[in-house]
């Protein structure tokens, strides 16, 4: 697999696992999913995950053929589709956050911010939280700290779930198949009669 096919893979199946983030988000502000009950939104972002992680190093492991598919190519290819599903992830959550679902995600921010002050509640902590909320209300919006925040949330993620398949897409090289050591390719060994 050269890098030019290792790249286009990687970014092709993490738009597809990023699209497939953005339209769990979708279901879950149509559902009206509160944080607190049963968490299925994310039951569902690390079946796909681990779906699409699953699937592409299969794909990746039956075309290498008999050069094999080490564990570290196969992690390799993990993070860096995880990074593209981020950043596809990470726009879709600043359209929700910012334009789809505006009111859904500010009352979303809104409790998790209450959560934090109620912990720091009676502190000298409080009335700095108080004065900074403004200012963290506007960062949970900002476009480049949602993107960037996505890509770290989900090559960590899938990352590390990586870490355990990748074991499984493992794939030693076939030492008696005739190969072109430049190219990887499997050479003609039939005999013309």
């Amino acid at each position: 697999m050269s890098k030019k096919q290792f790249w286009q893979g990687a970014s092709n199946w993490g738009m597809i696992c990023g699209a497939g983030l953005f339209v769990i988000s979708i279901l879950a502000w149509a559902m009206k999913f509160t944080p607190g009950t049963f968490n299925w939104p994310e039951f569902l972002r690390f079946a796909l995950i681990l779906g699409v992680i699953w699937v592409s190093g299969r794909r990746n492991a039956a075309l290498t053929g008999p050069v094999g598919y080490p564990y570290g190519k196969a992690v390799g290819f993990i993070f860096a589709t995880m990074m593209f599903a981020g950043i596809v992830a990470g726009v879709g959550e600043f359209l929700m956050t910012n334009f789809i679902a505006r009111d859904y995600y500010d009352a979303l921010n809104a409790k998790q911010l209450e959560t934090i002050l109620a912990v720091y509640r009676g502190t000298p902590m409080e009335n700095q939280l108080m004065d900074m909320r403004d200012q963290v209300v506007r960062m949970l919006s900002n476009p480049l700290l949602l993107i960037f925040g996505s890509i770290f949330n989900y090559v960590i993620k899938g990352g590390f779930l990586g870490l355990i398949v990748a074991a499984f897409l493992y794939k030693k090289p076939d030492f008696f198949a005739a190969t072109d050591t430049n190219t990887g390719a499997t050479a003609d060994t039939t005999v013309n009669e």
